[in-house]
């Protein structure tokens, strides 16, 4: 891959993966608002949170190892992190009323957290790449913008009335993966490293979510929908 195509790669993934991790906290507020009411509140928080941990991830963004190797981790753990929050929110609030908003904000904080080292991550690697694009970390910003601005469209007119909120997050979970996926082919042809673990560690677990969500996703919403009736 000659270096323009690798340059316009990695503002692809910049792209969608702000995409998808403020995809995720939309969903998120959306069941904190189903959970506990107050619309306003919950996003204005939800985000609030969220942009906050993205700023300590960004600054505690690993700088001492290889940085592909660290995207490509961080977007797995945010994937199973995506999966999994909606639940631990519904049980939270179901099981342990005290606690419930401690968990809820904690799992948000965690996904903003390393949602903010991707970027910081992705540049280093156009500086591993040796573009010669004089404005590359001006691209790189309007590409995250970008990606942001289209999952708040999107999911406010698009994805939340078409599949709902529960849906779209597994979906956004398994593109994450596949994105994941593709990151380690693609690097992987240049890094024997990632050939060796993380391309195939990734392909396991890309088979695996996807055939659990293909297979259990109805059980999975319909038992989140039943706590939340319940409760």
């Amino acid at each position: 891959m000659k270096a323009p195509a690798r340059f316009n790669f990695v503002l692809v993934l910049i792209f969608l993966t702000a995409f998808c991790s403020y995809a995720y906290e939309l969903v998120l507020a959306n069941i904190l608002s189903v959970l506990w009411g107050n619309v306003i509140l919950q996003y204005t928080v939800t985000t609030g949170i969220y942009i906050a941990a993205m700023g300590a991830g960004a600054y505690s963004s690993p700088t001492k190892i290889n940085a592909k190797k660290s995207f490509i981790w961080i977007e797995v753990l945010l994937a199973i992190l995506a999966i999994i929050s909606p639940v631990l929110f519904v049980y939270a609030d179901v099981s342990f009323k005290s606690i419930a908003p401690l968990v809820s904000y904690s799992l948000i904080s965690a996904i903003g957290f390393f949602s903010g080292m991707e970027l910081p991550l992705l540049l280093r690697i156009l500086d591993e790449e040796k573009t010669s694009t004089t404005d590359k970390d001006e691209k790189a910003l309007f590409a995250d913008y970008a990606g942001m601005f289209l999952a708040g469209l999107l999911f406010a007119f698009f994805l939340n009335r078409q599949f709902g909120s529960l849906q779209v997050n597994l979906y956004l979970a398994m593109a994450n993966i596949a994105l994941t996926l593709i990151c380690g082919l693609t690097w992987g042809y240049r890094e024997t490293s990632l050939r060796k673990l993380e391309f195939p560690a990734v392909a396991i677990l890309f088979i695996l979510i996807t055939w659990s969500v293909i297979t259990h996703s109805l059980i999975y919403e319909e038992q989140i929908t039943r706590w939340i009736i319940v409760n």
